[in-house]
């Protein structure tokens, strides 16, 4: 990974190289920044292309943030909103009671969230939202953990540690150490997306780089890695409590 410096901010890049790729493309989006270009091209040509570009790029990383506040701002956390989960919608139901704890379970093809009526209207959103948050991260744990079990013994690598987090702009990441970070919403996904950046993560320990032959070892797991790559692109934002 590369960095790039806008004031005190520090955005994190990678470059790809593509055969397909005549000029240096850049793109902003779920995944991060994204740099493809040609593989006749020297990284010593491409970092100062995506230098001049700076701004631009911190313009548009900003308005893909402003964009997700936004939509998670628009939910109300009331009876009737849909809820994802493993790339299905489910309606949520809100049951007001006098228990002490607010709980959240998924039955019966509905998101039942039971919490005390007493809870001022103001701090009810917040709380709703917590606690399916804390929801959404132990399935994250449990579900992810079951394919990273699959698909380490399938591609021969073995993992350290594994860290559930909020990130903002990434689906995953890993270090040399073999440690691994997801960030928890991607249980909101079909399972088949869940699996494509496991194996993308679990790929980089054996190429830590965006090379033509990590691409290859990706195919290896995912041979239409391409096309969900496409669905993260399009349907990322929609991702979100």
């Amino acid at each position: 990974m590369l960095n790039l410096k806008i004031g005190s901010t520090e955005i994190s890049y990678s470059i790809r190289k593509s055969f397909r790729a005549k000029y240096v493309n850049i793109s902003v989006g779920v995944d991060g920044v994204q740099v493809v270009a040609p593989v006749s091209m020297d990284d010593r040509e491409i970092i100062p292309l995506v230098e001049k570009k700076r701004e631009w790029i911190f313009s548009k990383l900003e308005s893909y943030r402003h964009r997700l506040v936004q939509i998670g701002a628009e939910r109300k956390f009331v009876s009737g909103e849909q809820l994802l989960f493993m790339g299905k919608d489910y309606p949520l139901k809100v049951i007001e009671d006098e228990g002490r704890f607010t709980s959240v379970k998924l039955t019966n093809g509905q998101f039942f969230v039971n919490i005390n009526r007493d809870i001022p209207l103001e701090k009810r959103r917040e709380a709703i939202r917590r606690k399916l948050e804390q929801w959404y991260i132990s399935q994250a744990k449990e579900i992810i953990h079951q394919r990273l079990e699959l698909f380490t013994d399938k591609i021969g690598v073995e993992i350290n540690m594994v860290r559930f987090k909020d990130q903002k702009t990434r689906w995953g990441s890993c270090s040399q150490k073999g440690n691994l970070n997801f960030n928890w919403k991607l249980v909101m996904a079909p399972t088949y997306i869940v699996d494509y950046v496991v194996v993308h993560e679990l790929c980089h320990f054996i190429q830590m780089n965006h090379s033509k032959e990590f691409w290859r070892q990706v195919g290896r797991q995912i041979p239409d890695y391409q096309e969900r790559r496409k669905w993260l692109k399009e349907n990322g934002i929609k991702l979100m409590v």
